[in-house]
């Protein structure tokens, strides 16, 4: 089955009359062929919601995504790794209010701190006490760095952190960060930040002229700051939760690239930084998924250029590039025969990618809603293995998805010639042998699903359609689209 992962926008405007929309509720609506989970960022999205309107007033959205998630609810958990869990949209959403409503209540105060921390208070007064230099209110002896610092966009907004005198405590220090931190979500503090920082390497314009390459630029303000390149620059800032955990690697990645200007998300009233960091959360979670379809096409340039740094196999489109893909792609598998001849017409196009010695092609349609990648051995070209294509945060198998394919197999086949294990076990293999001789084989081993067809004795048949050519590519291409 193919796993889609929507952003709320195009997730809350399944079922409306525009005519994307329409189209799209009825591809995804077929549970046959699509998953489709939902995650935290989807309930944070709708929690803003809830504090103008209530859980009345949110209650049709929960029952969509009740609707076509069917519970599958996507988390990343305390292991630093994203898993699948079932769970009510309405519990989730009860949980995740409750939890909010008491993270609203934090006081942005050291004193406050301090109060909670009382056993510790001798240590932490000793620790608050230490003057920091403030180096852009310090003075130094050569007037042209002084007129540097003072032109500086960035040092202004330092200042809010330090101060105007020559020292701060740390506990001045840790109270104005606090302070920025509280109203960071609120204001337009971030957009300053990102301009300044923007300003002050002189980021060239170059990086919003869709003529150039946007790594070109990226590459260059990496250099600025004495890096080799922009993925050199982003692997050393990355510190704590990001170095452990892939999920928050994804989020500081597509971060920066927003702070260095490539499709920047624009900061305005209702539209603030919380809005931008929960679409770069969906982003994401979409990395547990086959496809991601997003509305705003800053968010998709981003999810793009990110899955690519990161060699994610995450596909992202936008409603209507799906919608149109599929429109052109609608041929589907007729039987048994129809797949052999399909599979074995794939190598006489150029392989996309070697993968452990064995040509390989990417195949977006998806054969039989799931395997995207076939791949041939090259000392064995009557030999074919379909699978789908890896990637880091892809989250186990499902029994649903090899029971899926089990039964369009046996409706192709009819009975197998052997099966061992059970499904729902870590390993799994059946079998069916074709009357000339073509053996078919799905097989669940170490966390992989798959399909290997192969011929077991010379086939005068596949080996006139192989060399057969251009009648052939046209007899199966009108079948089925898959580029």
């Amino acid at each position: 089955m193919i796993r889609v992962y929507l952003d709320w926008n195009v997730f809350s405007r399944l079922e409306h009359n525009d005519e994307v929309c329409k189209r799209l509720t009825e591809i995804l609506a077929d549970e046959s062929k699509y998953i489709l989970p939902y995650s935290p960022a989807h309930l944070k999205d709708l929690y803003r919601s809830y504090k103008k309107v209530g859980m009345e007033g949110i209650e049709g959205h929960l029952e969509k995504i009740q609707k076509y998630s069917k519970s599958l609810f996507i988390v990343y958990t305390i292991k630093h790794v994203l898993e699948f869990q079932f769970l009510d949209s309405k519990e989730s959403m009860r949980q995740h209010v409750e939890a909010y409503d008491e993270h609203e209540d934090f006081d942005y105060n050291v004193d406050k701190m301090m109060e909670v921390l009382e056993p510790f208070s001798s240590m932490l007064d000793s620790l608050f006490k230490i003057q920091l230099p403030n180096f852009t209110a310090k003075q130094t002896d050569e007037e042209e760095v002084n007129k540097q610092i003072a032109n500086t966009r960035s040092s202004e907004l330092v200042k809010r952190l330090m101060g105007t005198e020559e020292t701060i405590s740390m506990k001045d220090m840790m109270q104005n960060l606090m302070t920025m931190s509280s109203t960071l979500y609120e204001d337009d503090s971030y957009s300053q930040w990102r301009e300044g920082f923007q300003q002050d390497i002189k980021v060239s314009g170059r990086i919003k002229d869709k003529r150039f390459n946007p790594m070109d630029t990226l590459d260059e303000n990496a250099q600025k700051l004495q890096k080799k390149d922009f993925m050199e620059l982003f692997e050393s800032m990355l510190i704590g939760e990001d170095k452990k955990s892939f999920f928050n690697k994804i989020i500081a990645l597509v971060r920066q690239l927003d702070f260095h200007g490539f499709y920047p998300d624009k900061i305005e009233k209702g539209h603030h930084l919380d809005n931008v960091e929960t679409d770069y959360e969906h982003i994401a979670y979409a990395t547990s998924c086959d496809i991601f379809i997003v509305h705003d096409n800053n968010t998709r340039a981003k999810a793009k250029l990110a899955f690519e740094l990161l060699k994610l196999n995450v596909r992202v489109v936008s409603p209507k590039e799906y919608v149109e893909f599929v429109e052109k792609n609608l041929a589907e598998i007729e039987d048994g025969q129809h797949l052999i001849d399909y599979l074995f017409w794939i190598p006489t196009t150029e392989p996309t990618l070697v993968i452990n010695s064995r040509s390989a092609h990417y195949i977006p349609s998806f054969v039989l809603n799931y395997f995207n990648l076939a791949s041939y051995p090259i000392d064995n070209p009557k030999s074919i293995i379909l699978q789908k294509m890896d990637t880091t945060n892809r989250v186990g198998i499902f029994v649903k998805e090899i029971e899926a394919i089990k039964e369009k197999l046996i409706s192709f086949y009819g009975a197998q010639l052997k099966e061992f294990g059970n499904l729902g076990e870590d390993a799994y293999l059946i079998a069916w042998l074709t009357t000339e001789l073509v053996l078919i084989k799905l097989q669940l081993s170490a966390g992989n699903l798959t399909l290997e067809v192969s011929q077991c004795k010379k086939m005068t048949r596949y080996g006139k359609f192989i060399t057969s050519g251009k009648s052939i590519i046209g007899k199966v291409s009108k079948k089925i689209r898959f580029r």
